[in-house]
């Protein structure tokens, strides 16, 4: 076999080639390699981002609700009502967590608290039971043993008095009333007020000594 210098020639630019494509898809795969690793390092920086706004939306929120339970609210299952002038923020009556308790059907007692940073005295009761089927029943007007006075901030809680008897045939456990409070200085104020059974806790401690009868 004869050399042809031509025909070598054309061999080494063939290899030459080849060698050049196989050096470019090397190269080319190894950028690809990096791009890809710097997309999940990317993607990892992302998620991590993402996690530090999550925690910290839930600190915030945490610390929202923490903020929110300074807030003046309803321990109990009674209600909450506001009675006087606002502007003269010591001629209004604050009346915390108002219910009537039901031992029996037909009669209850009034349960609340009261406090004013003025002074002030509740004289009277008033009020409409409100029926199962939503009517309005029989009125009941509470009978006041002895004065309740509260004065100074100082907070009274109803059933630590005498209690305030109501009476009416559609007073019932687990339904409501239509409650009318009259203070001798700040007025009046009605609202509705839930009423409860008095022999399931904690309740049943409240009962008085001698209980009401019809």
């Amino acid at each position: 076999m004869s050399w042809e210098p031509s025909r070598a020639n054309g061999v080494g630019r063939i290899a030459m080639r080849t060698r050049a494509r196989r050096a470019a898809l090397r190269g080319s795969a190894l950028r690809g390699s990096a791009l890809r690793g710097s997309a999940l390092r990317g993607s990892a920086v992302c998620r991590a981002a993402s996690l530090l706004l999550v925690a910290g939306l839930l600190f915030f929120a945490g610390a929202c609700g923490r903020a929110q339970t300074s807030q003046p609210y309803t321990p109990g299952e009674g209600v909450n009502v506001d009675v006087g002038n606002p502007a003269n923020p010591n001629d209004v009556v604050h009346v915390r967590n108002l219910a009537i308790i039901s031992w029996a059907p037909g009669e209850g007692v009034v349960s609340g608290s009261i406090v004013t940073a003025g002074r002030d005295s509740l004289t009277a009761v008033t009020g409409v039971p409100i029926k199962a089927d939503g009517t309005e029943g029989a009125p009941f007007t509470g009978t006041i043993p002895s004065t309740v006075s509260v004065a100074n901030g100082l907070q009274v809680v109803l059933t630590d008095q005498p209690p305030i008897v109501v009476k009416s045939p559609d007073i019932m456990a687990g339904l409501d009333a239509i409650v009318t409070l009259q203070f001798a200085n700040a007025g009046e104020v009605t609202t509705r007020a839930p009423i409860l059974d008095g022999n399931v806790a904690p309740y049943q401690s409240l009962k008085p000594s001698e209980a009401p009868s019809p």
